[in-house]
């Protein structure tokens, strides 16, 4: 719930989470993953306590897969319940039940997905019940520190940048007038993918010869129950 995961279905020892449906996600393969990796966390905190007292551990496997899927109330008069089926929801139950205690699963897409942000192994391809072609499987194997996407971007090489030659000259009009001693707040605004962090990417890189400190914070949208966030995070960064 965390991270605005439906717990869908109760299966015996184990649960079927959607991530994307029935709340629309923009980052559900990343935020599943997080879920995952927290899950696991918390059951590795938990098994040291387990293994003092009673020479025991729980270990989990999981399983995850993105792709399209029909979701919606299924069933009939007597019993209706809202699930997902399909071919995605299929392999993802595989890869769970491939999973070596401890582990975690993912499938092609949801890697391509979350490449960026986490560390993870190629298992190879792996032929699973009910498909005829083989399935590229990854180990999720930790997470790496966060980062923005436009970071994961200049990771894999960004375009060049076109038609923002007035917003950067407005940029450092402010950025001389705050030298001077008037202290100058900028905010920049526009729809999504219009490239709001690029333009601060390119005044940033515009400035590496200057001698100034620069903070930077960024807001998540699984860290939104979490006060001040962007604050938080210059703090431990700096």
């Amino acid at each position: 719930h965390r991270y605005e995961g439906t717990v869908n279905q109760f299966l015996g020892d184990g649960l079927m989470a959607l991530f994307g449906a029935p709340v629309a996600l923009e980052d559900h393969a990343l935020r599943a993953v997080m879920a995952a990796l927290m899950i696991q966390e918390t059951i590795n905190a938990y098994n040291e306590q387990l293994k003092s007292e009673r020479g025991m551990e729980i270990r989990l496997r999981l399983g995850l897969n993105t792709g399209l899927v029909v979701v919606g109330r299924i069933g009939d008069d007597l019993r209706m319940d809202y699930t997902a089926v399909g071919d995605t929801t299929n392999v993802a139950a595989r890869l769970q039940s491939l999973a070596a205690p401890g582990t975690i699963l993912i499938g092609e897409i949801t890697q391509r997905l979350v490449e960026g942000y986490i560390h993870n192994a190629a298992q190879g391809p792996v032929q699973v019940k009910g498909r005829t072609e083989a399935v590229q499987v990854y180990e999720v194997t930790g997470r790496r520190r966060r980062r923005s996407r436009l970071e994961v971007s200049i990771e894999r090489g960004l375009t060049p940048l076109v038609g923002r030659e007035r917003e950067l000259n407005l940029l450092h009009d402010c950025l001389t007038r705050a030298k001077a001693g008037r202290g100058q707040v900028v905010g920049i605004g526009g729809e999504p993918g219009i490239g709001k962090s690029r333009l601060l990417y390119e005044f940033r890189k515009t400035l590496e010869e200057e001698r100034i400190i620069w903070l930077e914070g960024h807001c998540v949208a699984q860290g939104q129950n979490t006060p001040y966030l962007p604050i938080l995070e210059i703090l431990r960064t700096n």
